[in-house]
């Protein structure tokens, strides 16, 4: 069921947030205002962390929260990756679907923590900014699971210092981009690795995607209230729902206070993305 584009409470559950994100990837209104990956860096940030994992064409991978499949299609058509691809959303699995050439991908509803396949069965599992929405732990464990031996775990997240961005919380439609609803905490991602059965191999730094999503999505959001305004455009058909938005995730005012709060958080260092690679022991 589409997801309303409303002002959350400060602090969600994982399923919350989970749901939050699954819903706004079917939300086209979300997809007009961030596009169809819901992460920052876009699909060059896919690009570049399919380009660092070292698979070659006919390599089996998992998409791991494949929301509307744009990273599936990219891996299966420039990378010649043999890819399947969950989630949790039956209607993201569907539109995914439906964008894809008929039998070149294999999509599956499915949740993380209980994956519809045979140990070691993915020579790697690609996970963009949708770990940091689960039981980090026993999904960890299950991804390990399903990945060979030296096979490889390919994933873009975001970092952030307690209660530095407290903003985001209250604007679905940017916390949910930005992954940061319930972003992973200094350090707690290299020890929570290890434990599931990865070790880290790379690390890097892909923070000025986040200032470029904002710069987009407020923009966008900008337009987009202006047409609401001037144009008499139905905010609510566009969404696909009546009640898919009351207007306040399409405030521009509110918007530009988010925004300038999470430049303000990159500045100081306190919100990161990262990409990272780990090889399973």
């Amino acid at each position: 069921m589409t997801q309303p584009m409303e002002w959350l409470d400060p602090a969600p559950a994982p399923a919350a947030v989970l749901a939050c994100c699954s819903g706004l990837y079917t939300n086209p209104l979300a997809e007009l205002l961030i596009g169809d990956s819901l992460h920052p860096g876009g699909l060059a940030s896919t690009r570049r962390l399919l380009q660092s994992s070292g698979l070659r064409p006919g390599a089996r991978m998992l998409d791991a929260g494949c929301g509307l499949g744009a990273s599936a299609r990219l891996a299966a058509d420039e990378f010649g990756l043999t890819v399947d691809a969950v989630d949790g959303s039956a209607d993201a699995i569907a539109l995914a679907e439906a964008r894809s050439v008929p039998g070149r991908i294999r999509w599956r509803l499915a949740e993380l923590s209980r994956l519809p396949f045979e140990a070691r069965f993915f020579d790697a599992v690609l996970a963009e900014c949708v770990l940091s929405t689960t039981e980090r732990a026993g999904v960890l464990r299950e991804l390990a699971r399903v990945i060979a031996p030296g096979g490889v775990l390919v994933m873009s997240d975001v970092e952030v210092d307690a209660d530095a961005v407290p903003a985001l919380a209250g604007h679905r439609l940017l916390g949910a981009a930005l992954c940061v609803t319930d972003a992973w905490r200094p350090g707690e991602l290299e020890s929570s690795l290890p434990e599931a059965g990865f070790r880290i191999e790379r690390r890097w730094d892909l923070t000025p995607s986040i200032l470029a999503l904002v710069d987009r999505a407020e923009a966008r959001i900008s337009l987009a209230a202006i047409a609401a305004r001037d144009m008499g455009l139905d905010l609510a058909v566009l969404a696909g729902s009546a009640a898919a938005t009351d207007g306040t995730g399409l405030d521009a005012a509110r918007a530009h206070a988010v925004a300038e709060d999470v430049r303000a958080a990159v500045r100081r260092g306190q919100l990161r993305y990262f990409g990272l690679t780990a090889s399973a022991t």
